[in-house]
């Protein structure tokens, strides 16, 4: 099968999507499919390239961070000249879009007339839903039928589209997958790596924030708890990540990061805060080095990919008890599942894995089991496949059942 995809960055820009792409296409690829990409260009980047098999075309003109809605708008044309060319190189039996029913209603309505054009059908993967007031999002729900099959990254992603008017009939949910060959549990030789290259950790007890700086993420949070936990572990160091290489639509991160910084300084914790951009091949040797990770995110988090990452690295987490992440994290099981900007306890649940190492090895060691059984790429691109399938023979057959009517 040959699979044309679409999305707004992919690494070394840093996210949960980016993340997810680069291991499906070449999971998919290992599936015997031809996966090609087209996504957001990279400064300084080459426009045309090959990660595992996977052909990635960038571009600006899918670059978030240097495009607004006017520009959008004033591009339109040569947009669809991108995206007409990229297909015609690709000639595929599908298209996979990441996240277009969002951001750009132009790039959305592109993908629909090469659809009715070509007669190709289009699945949607939602990463995320937004607030029910932004004006973008009603606008793009008013194309949800544009969709042949969507795949939701967790249940709570499937009901709130279905609330704001998606077919349920044709939403799946298919939870992220991990590679278990990436992220697994630390070693000896890890140990004697993080002492050479992380210096700064030896000798503290480390916390990982495995999500970049903002405000959405809770860093805020992890911050005010962490000077509360400093009291009782005047050694803790709580490692933060994601300062840069990110999609950051509006510049809202620099804003957040500059606040989040402020609040260091104010409470005196420069001390007991590590700060550093970790690029995409670095993070998994930054999980062993935690004894557990943190992620008390301040919205809905549609699923939460760093809880698989740091499960799979065989560290506990705690999360809050927002969007996708109750799906995957069981208190005393995995990790513990604490209330939305609760930094009272969320310092709680971190000081009592910090007085008690065996409860966290012994919950870390679960989280690997669990992502083993349920949460792989194996897993993950095998539903994804059944769904391309189950598009493509729909499609084909209403096709045909239009063309006699007509």
């Amino acid at each position: 099968m040959r699979i044309a995809q679409l999305h707004w960055a992919f690494p070394p820009i840093i996210g949960g999507v980016e993340s997810h792409l680069a291991m499906l296409g070449p999971a998919l690829i290992n599936s015997s499919c031809q996966v090609c990409l087209l996504t957001g260009s990279v400064p300084g980047g080459k426009d045309e390239e090959w990660y595992e098999g996977m052909y990635i075309k960038r571009t600006p003109l899918m670059d978030l961070n240097s495009l607004s809605p006017e520009k959008i708008s004033r591009q339109r044309h040569e947009i669809r000249q991108e995206i007409e060319g990229f297909i015609d190189r690709v000639q595929p039996d599908i298209i996979h879009a990441h996240n277009m029913h969002y951001f750009s209603p132009e790039h959305a309505d592109i993908l629909y007339e090469i659809k009715q054009e070509r007669g190709i059908p289009l699945v949607l993967t939602a990463h995320n839903v937004w607030a029910d007031e932004d004006k973008t999002w009603q606008e793009m729900n008013k194309r949800a039928h544009y969709w042949d099959a969507v795949i939701a990254v967790s249940d709570y992603i499937k009901r709130e589209l279905t609330r704001v008017g998606y077919d349920s009939s044709k939403i799946t949910t298919v939870h992220h997958g991990i590679d278990l060959a990436r992220f697994k549990p630390v070693t000896e030789e890890d140990l004697e790596k993080i002492k050479e290259i992380y210096p700064e950790f030896e000798g503290r007890r480390v916390i990982f924030h495995p999500a970049r700086m903002s405000l959405d993420k809770g860093c805020h949070i992890s911050v005010e708890a962490l000077n509360i936990i400093r009291k009782e572990f005047p050694n803790v160091l709580l490692v933060l990540a994601g300062t840069g290489k990110t999609v950051d639509w509006g510049a809202h991160q620099q804003r957040h990061v500059q606040k989040i910084m402020n609040q260091v300084e104010e409470l005196g914790l420069g001390n007991n805060v590590f700060i550093r951009f970790f690029a995409w091949d670095d993070m998994p040797l930054v999980y062993k080095a935690a004894e557990f990770c943190v992620y008390p995110s301040c919205f809905e988090e549609p699923f939460g990919l760093v809880m698989l990452e740091s499960m799979a690295s065989e560290k506990p987490i705690v999360v809050s008890r927002a969007g996708g992440m109750p799906e995957v994290i069981q208190s005393r099981v995995n990790g513990f599942v604490v209330e939305m900007a609760n930094a009272k306890e969320l310092a709680d649940r971190c000081c009592e894995l910090l007085r008690n190492p065996g409860l966290c090895r012994q919950m870390g060691k679960q989280g690997r089991r669990m992502v083993e059984e349920r949460w792989t790429k194996e897993i993950m691109t095998r539903a994804t496949l059944e769904i391309y399938k189950k598009a493509v023979r729909t499609y084909t057959g209403e096709s045909v059942k239009n063309t006699r009517t007509a």
